[in-house]
């Protein structure tokens, strides 16, 4: 089913709009969310979440592209629960993090993820990078799959995977001093 179709379903109020995002989007959505969590029970609630989420913000949004809504949705009801959580033990999502906290070392991880500026840096960062590097980033830091699923998927060693993501790490790290960002 079309976006298009999908947001008209959300405005008519129509619960066949939670089964069709579920059909176009609840596989990465799963996906992510489970990858956050290290969790299956704690990502089928943050998936629900995203559905709830998404049927209270349509209407009045009106988002393009919708995948782009609903993931970040998802992602962020993911890390939700995440920060909702109490236990010691750390997920695969943080050490992700924790990888890209060593690039911008000497300040804060969150704090820097919030502020817009750093946020638009990144992006820019992005459209640096050939579409191969941007997927392996995106993948890994946003939806925050593991190196042996990235070399599958792209079809490359594991240390291929590790060693790339390294180097844009590097390559992000210069980028950002350039732009005047003191890591």
């Amino acid at each position: 089913m079309e976006d298009s179709q999908i947001i008209s379903l959300l405005w008519d109020r129509a619960e066949a709009a939670i089964e069709a995002l579920r059909a176009k989007f609840g596989k990465r959505v799963y996906a992510t969310a489970v990858n956050i969590l290290d969790d299956r029970r704690d990502a089928e609630e943050a998936e629900s979440d995203t559905y709830l989420a998404v049927w209270n913000a349509v209407p009045p949004a009106h988002p393009e592209p919708l995948c782009a809504f609903v993931y970040r949705i998802g992602r962020n009801a993911a890390l939700y629960i995440l920060r909702r959580r109490s236990a010691q033990k750390r997920s695969s999502y943080e050490v992700c993090l924790d990888e890209l906290a060593q690039t911008l070392e000497g300040s804060s991880m969150e704090e820097q993820l919030e502020a817009r500026q750093l946020g638009r840096a990144i992006d820019r960062f992005l459209d640096t990078l050939s579409k191969e590097n941007r997927v392996l980033f995106l993948r890994r830091y946003w939806f925050g799959d593991d190196i042996p699923t990235l070399a599958q998927d792209t079809g490359m060693r594991q240390g291929t995977v590790s060693v790339r993501l390294h180097r844009i790490r590097v390559q992000l790290k210069d980028y950002l001093i350039k732009e005047g960002f003191s890591l």
